[in-house]
């Protein structure tokens, strides 16, 4: 693994803060590389240190298709991101975007563009892409999803994450890298490590979740937040 990617300690060195509505977010703490956006190893977790999470790496190269057919040059840049991941050691990626997403036109939209995409290019560069769409909000999404729902969404794509690793590096992303794979984060701290929920909610935010988007309490936390607490007290039983 590239020297450049430093491991994160197994637990916040601060205690957990509950930062107020009107605090901004977004991604706080620097990317681990400097050609993938919000990349970050999370540490030593369940005897394993290859596992990463990150933006969708070609996200900015699928909001330039027009369709699901990415031109030479779009294709030839996104290799290049992949082959750079698979030099630092990723040999699986897993994204929660949707690839049957449809914009507002009846076009394929920009979720559906970069699995496109980026399972091309991974295919290119030697890296096994993985689709496991995971929704924010609408029907279906975690924004409806019980708790248990939830549970048993995210723990089947824990023990995948974690098989993988014994192959090599892992990564798993969303689109932006922040709620969707802030919520996968925070699962694995709350089910393997046994963090205390506020501490993996802290995190979250500082890794960009934001939480007033997916609210229903005016800001004061997200409903990928409050399945995270009913989660914890689940696991705690």
């Amino acid at each position: 693994m590239a020297a450049l990617l430093l491991v994160m300690s197994s637990a916040p060195l601060l205690p957990a803060q509950t930062a107020p509505a009107t605090q901004p977010v977004g991604e706080r703490v620097p990317s681990d590389d400097a050609t993938i956006k919000d990349l970050h190893q999370i540490g030593l977790v369940n005897g394993q240190t290859d596992i990463f999470r990150s933006a969708c790496p070609v996200r900015d190269l699928a909001r330039r298709m027009t369709t699901t057919r990415p031109s030479a040059d779009l294709l030839a840049a996104a290799e290049e991101r992949m082959r750079h991941l698979h030099d630092l050691g990723i040999r699986t990626v897993i994204s929660f975007q949707d690839p049957s997403g449809i914009g507002d036109d009846g076009k394929p939209d920009e979720s559906a563009a970069a699995v496109v995409l980026e399972r091309k290019a991974s295919q290119a560069a030697g890296i096994h892409f993985i689709s496991r769409p995971i929704k924010n909000a609408g029907p279906g999404s975690l924004e409806t999803l019980t708790d248990q729902q939830v549970i048993d969404l995210l723990q089947p794509l824990s023990e995948e994450i974690f098989q993988y690793a014994k192959t090599g590096g892992v990564l798993y992303h969303c689109s932006a890298g922040h709620d969707r794979t802030g919520i996968m984060t925070a699962y694995i701290r709350l089910k393997y490590q046994q963090w205390p929920v506020g501490q993996a909610i802290d995190e979250m935010r500082r890794y960009g979740h934001n939480w007033p988007k997916f609210s229903h309490d005016g800001g004061e936390s997200s409903w990928h937040e409050e399945h995270l607490k009913a989660i914890a007290r689940m696991l705690a039983k």
